[in-house]
């Protein structure tokens, strides 16, 4: 029994002593940051400061808006940042919350030249009119609220998001 016991000690004994040397050449072989699992972020550079975009969509311009085509929707723009902005990329989704039945709308435009500290107005003219659909009969569309993502982005980097809740009755939500 003492041999036995022996015999499982000086194999353990071994075998740690192995696989300890082959650890210590295999971490004198690699680089340590290549084999780190968790990857450090540089930190970032204060002196250069990231474009900053800003979106403006007072809510006393959604409370005028029904469920009807060709509406204006105004939308502000502003160059928060102090370089110049080519230009100013805009999108803008209305969609029901209706996920059965989504009715989305697209909506794009441009504005040109943005200077920094100014600010541009950008009118939409939205179709918020209920979906057409013939072979259903369904009034609970109605009934559902259609959501507004509007996307501002730059070549330069720079990016806003504004969306709003647009409910059938009293005023809408701004997010």
């Amino acid at each position: 029994m003492r041999g036995v016991a022996l015999w499982v000690l000086g194999a353990l004994v071994t075998f740690l002593a192995t696989s300890g040397a082959f650890l210590l050449l295999a971490s004198l072989g690699s680089d340590s940051t290549l084999s780190d699992p968790i990857p450090r972020a540089e930190p970032a550079n204060p002196k250069s400061p990231s474009p900053t975009l800003a979106l403006g969509l007072p809510e006393d311009r959604l409370r005028g808006l029904e469920r009807a085509p060709g509406q204006g929707l105004t939308l502000d723009v502003e160059n928060g940042s102090e370089e110049d902005f080519r230009s100013v990329n805009l999108a803008l989704v209305v969609a029901s919350e209706n996920t059965v039945r989504p009715h989305a709308r697209y909506y794009w435009a441009t504005s040109e030249n943005l200077a920094p500290g100014n600010a541009a107005t950008v009118e939409f003219y939205i179709d918020l009119s209920p979906p057409a659909e013939d072979h259903i009969q369904d009034t609970s569309t109605q009934e559902n609220r259609d959501l507004l993502e509007i996307r501002a982005t730059t070549p330069e980097g720079a990016s806003a998001v504004k969306t709003a809740v647009l409910t059938p009755g009293p005023a809408p939500t701004l997010g």
